[in-house]
């Protein structure tokens, strides 16, 4: 039975590179031709090459947060191909996911290292995708649009019984970088509680900076590295929220400050001397 929607969104999470490159035109438009039939709204976002921690963070803030329910989709791929480190005959890779979250949004991706770590305690049901992971080096163009498509029409059959593992996402990581540069930890604020108005040094990428304890990222003069709650969270079906704390640079850039750190990178935290 064909699917109704109000207006289908389908948000596209990928690696490909800048938005501009062809992979994600290429990518978008066999979206667009297997949902021909709903007028989908198609918007896509990048993220750093092969970062699954990146990845799979931003997966969780927008899929979990989304307010469209059943109308929004989301169609995911990193996929650097290390789920076995040998060599690949004919361009196999990662098993493809499908994901339905308490809040009804449904998720479409490459289970490839922690993308889909940071959002499976949302999901109400995860199952395998019986479909070709290998046979195209482009199996998010060739292969996988049509999937979405028979799924956004009602069309289960290729969901398998079983559901993948998963693993949990790592603590005390960078988990992703914002266009402000802050750097947004795994780290539960309430670890920082004993320390708010004091100074820590912090560590990230082999780098360590002193950095104060904030009650808000605001929560420094102007300059000045702050390390406090962020914006970032989300809340689960049983009401508890994920929160996580930032390190920034107040007007400035902690990104740039800690040399580039990427997607995993560890951040070591204690009291200053």
């Amino acid at each position: 039975m064909s699917e109704t929607y109000d207006r289908l969104t389908v948000t596209v999470i990928a690696d490909y590179g800048p938005l501009s490159d062809m992979a994600f035109a290429e990518v978008t438009q066999s979206i667009y031709k297997h949902l021909e039939n709903y007028d989908p709204r198609v918007k896509e976002y990048s993220v750093p090459a092969f970062d699954t921690v990146q990845t799979g963070f931003f997966l969780a803030e927008a899929a979990i947060n989304s307010k469209l329910g059943k109308d929004h989709f989301f169609f995911v791929n990193t996929a650097p191909r290390h789920d076995d480190e040998k060599p690949r005959a004919d361009s196999a890779g990662e098993k493809l996911v499908y994901m339905k979250l308490y809040n009804g949004v449904r998720i479409l991706a490459v289970n490839s290292g922690f993308s889909l770590s940071f959002v499976k305690e949302a999901a109400e049901e995860i199952r395998v995708v019986s479909v070709e992971n290998e046979g195209s080096q482009f199996r998010s163009r060739d292969f996988y649009p049509r999937v979405l498509g028979e799924i956004v029409s009602g069309n289960e059959s290729r969901l398998a019984d079983h559901a993948p593992h998963i693993p949990d996402y790592p603590k005390n990581i960078v988990a992703f970088v914002d266009g402000y540069g802050n750097l947004k930890t795994t780290i539960d604020p309430k670890d920082l509680k004993p320390h708010i108005g004091k100074y820590m040094s912090i560590g990230i990428n082999g780098t360590k900076h002193f950095v104060r304890a904030g009650h808000s990222i605001f929560d420094v003069p102007d300059g000045l590295p702050c390390f406090a709650k962020g914006s970032s969270g989300w809340a689960l079906k049983d009401g508890i929220r994920r929160e996580f704390a930032e390190v920034v640079v107040r007007s400035g850039n902690a990104y740039l400050a800690y040399k580039r750190p990427k997607g995993g990178d560890h951040v070591s935290f204690e009291p200053a001397p």
